[in-house]
């Protein structure tokens, strides 16, 4: 087993610009990520089928994800690919268990940085399981990667600038986007303005997706939720409603809407599986998406080696990710002594004055984004909330009243969190529902704990010499215990 210099987990905005920095430094870099191509969601490119469409894209977005994919297609020499290649364990010594097709590998490495993005929050509503119901990632993924509609009368509903981005897209797919449910206010945006100001740039490309939608006629229901999906073998209609400050909905003043799509997202949640593989201390922070792992301002975690960028230390925007992607680069590389300190420190003041700026930008768009208590009251006692399990709320609330008031008492028994998904899909709402329902922090609570692997893996695949045809380093002892 070969020992890298430095893996990094995850080829978004974060990553790329990890790799990046850190080649372009002389270090030899491993990157790692589960899609077929480098980009990530907003960076993402599309399959070489389609590159006939890429003349027709346009704006920052796209110009900023290109730049990125020169810079790192540039840096080839140092820079080792590996797509289509899940990671689904974090082991001692900086070992990382990853595996493409039927085979696994372990890679070891001297620094890690874990840039492996975030997904989609979803709290469970009646109906929510139907089919048609998705998320605006998505839909946005149908439309960009696959020139694919996702129906012809859809509702986008949730929180967040990201829906008016999916929006206009949709409509420029020809999709007949039929409303935008936004929990947060007018007020909401008004109060933060003042803050939303010290980025004036990222304001304007707000307001033109804003403009957009506008003009496509599209209507934007502000401070309204989605209540309940109606149908039978597909959503047929959405049932939305006003809600107050805190996201209670106002069931008197309820209206219907028909659909054939409902698109859902309340902001996202930090993918952080790895780092608490890692042993990475964790916070719970509301406004950035849940559970995140500590870091200190170079992003080095608790764990020794162990760097974290982008949405998974935190959701902040792919801006955002791209220069503390840099950072870390930066950090690795004077960590492995190909950085001097006077060129570390010369490099990473200008990185910190920009996070600075945008940090107030992110803390506006967070309080205006974060999720509220009102969400834990749209389901109802026959809502199934954890998919896996086939759990309802009901069942939930006797687990609680018989004394499972943390993460690990209630899993125990009700079996919450304990299928494939590991709760990534149930817990960032039960945590908070838990949380209402008992009085407790949701840092009393804790986090949903984790074991690899993280993803399926067959036992045949396990079975198998990994790619350096050695049974080095193994970790199935580990994965048993």
């Amino acid at each position: 087993m070969r020992k890298r210099q430095l893996v990094v987990v995850g080829a978004g905005p974060a990553g790329m610009s990890a790799a990046i920095t850190a080649a372009d430094a002389g270090v030899n870099v491993v990157v790692i990520d589960e899609n077929p191509r480098v980009g990530g969601q907003i960076y993402r490119q599309l399959p070489s089928s389609l590159q006939v469409a890429k003349a027709n894209q346009s704006g920052s977005d796209f110009r900023r994800g290109d730049d990125l994919h020169k810079r790192f297609q540039s840096l080839k020499h140092r820079i080792e690919l590996q797509t289509d290649t899940t990671a689904w364990g974090l082991f001692s010594s900086n070992r990382l268990a990853v595996v493409r097709g039927d085979a696994w590998e372990m890679l070891e490495a001297e620094t890690v940085v874990l840039a492996s993005g975030a997904y989609e929050y979803v709290p469970p509503f009646p109906g929510w399981t139907l089919p048609g119901v998705m998320t605006p990632g998505a839909a946005q993924l149908m439309v960009k990667s696959m020139h694919v509609r996702p129906g012809q009368r859809v509702l986008l509903a949730g929180t967040g600038p990201f829906l008016l981005v999916v929006a206009c897209a949709l409509d420029k797919a020809g999709v007949n986007v039929v409303g935008i449910v936004e929990a947060a206010t007018t007020h909401d945006g008004l109060r933060a303005l003042p803050s939303l100001l010290w980025q004036p740039k990222l304001l304007w490309q707000g307001w033109r997706y804003l403009r957009q939608v506008r003009r496509a006629g599209i209507p934007h229901y502000r401070g309204h939720v989605v209540l309940e999906a109606h149908g039978d073998e597909q959503v047929r209609s959405v049932t939305i409603a006003p809600c107050d400050s805190e996201w209670f909905p106002d069931r008197s003043q309820a209206r219907e809407v028909e659909v054939d799509t409902l698109c859902v997202g309340y902001g996202f949640v930090p993918r952080t599986q790895l780092a608490q593989l890692a042993g990475c201390r964790m916070r719970f922070t509301n406004e950035v998406g849940g559970w995140i792992p500590e870091a200190d301002e170079h992003l080095l975690t608790s764990a020794s080696g162990i760097y974290v960028a982008g949405d998974g230390r935190g959701v902040a925007g792919a801006i955002v990710a791209e220069l503390e992607g840099h950072l870390a680069g930066l950090a690795v590389s004077h960590r492995l002594g190909v950085l001097d300190q006077s060129g570390f420190e010369r490099q990473r003041r200008p990185v910190f004055r920009q996070l600075a700026r945008l940090g107030r930008f992110r803390a506006a768009l967070d309080r205006v984004s974060r999720p509220r208590p009102g969400l834990s009251s749209l389901a109802t006692d026959e809502t199934l909330v954890c998919r896996c399990e086939e759990l309802t709320l009901a069942e939930v609330k006797t687990g609680v009243d018989a004394g499972g008031t943390d993460i690990r008492t209630l899993k125990v028994m009700t079996r919450l969190g304990m299928g494939a998904c590991q709760g990534r899909m149930c817990w960032p709402a039960m945590v908070r529902f838990l949380a209402q329902l008992t009085g407790k922090t949701c840092e009393e609570i804790g986090p949903v704990s984790v074991r690899p692997p993280l993803k399926p893996v067959t036992l045949g695949t396990l079975a198998q010499p990994d790619r350096n045809g050695s049974r080095e380093g193994t970790p199935l002892a580990e994965v048993t215990k």
